[in-house]
């Protein structure tokens, strides 16, 4: 019954504030949209190496801000988590929404692995993950993404705290705008995640800072067996 009020609140999300996504070339700068969309697509769900439940569905919104645009696109955010051993837990994300005469398509897989044995805290991780956005009139973007971060505990919240590099490739479909046929950057981050365990869910914040742009992701995270 939860994880269907929590699929539901992820379409909400996909319906409503996607709809300031943007995804347009004859809306804003080119490299802003490809750079901004790989930051989004770059977003790994927070699993927590400490719990000792098996699988995990989060769903929330993202929200880009860009240094030299006054204005917040949001795009929304649905995860997958499967705990394979105590160090290895896989992820992936498969769905898609509606934003103005575009349809994105969001489809990618990703592994993060806990450092240490049964006896140590585990609380180191790195985490690797591709990510494919179909589906748009004007590109198509391809995210390879990597970070290590460190677990902390502080009073009653769970942080995650490290560094990434994002890798993407833009294909254009378009020649209009003055649009390269093909994009190809990196994007270094410092990430900083919070974690609030309520009785029957998880919230938390999600931060990516990059010195020209960054994002926040605001989930909902229930851990179910």
């Amino acid at each position: 019954m939860l994880i269907r009020l929590l699929l539901k609140i992820g379409l909400f999300l996909g319906f409503t504030i996607a709809e300031s996504a943007m995804f347009r070339f004859d809306k804003a700068p080119i490299k802003t949209i490809v750079y901004s969309s790989s930051l989004w697509l770059s977003a790994s769900p927070s699993i927590d190496p400490i719990s000792e439940d098996r699988l995990m569905f989060q769903t929330g919104y993202s929200s880009i801000f860009n240094k030299k645009i006054d204005d917040y696109w949001f795009y929304p955010n649905i995860d997958i988590g499967v705990k394979i051993s105590k160090n290895l837990c896989l992820t992936t994300k498969a769905y898609g929404f509606s934003t103005g005469k575009d349809h994105p398509q969001i489809l990618g897989a990703g592994m993060q692995y806990y450092f240490g044995t049964n006896n140590d805290t585990l609380d180191w991780s790195t985490c690797i993950q591709r990510v494919d956005l179909k589906g748009l009139e004007h590109f198509r973007l391809t995210s390879i993404t990597f970070d290590i971060r460190k677990w902390l505990s502080f009073n009653f919240m769970r942080l995650r705290v490290g560094a990434g590099s994002n890798f993407f490739k833009e294909y254009s479909y378009t020649e209009n705008f003055d649009s390269p046929n093909r994009i190809e950057g990196q994007i270094n981050f410092i990430g900083l995640d919070m974690m609030i365990p309520l009785p029957i869910f998880i919230v938390g914040i999600e931060t990516r800072m990059n010195l020209r742009r960054s994002s926040a992701t605001i989930f909902l995270q229930k851990e179910i067996f």
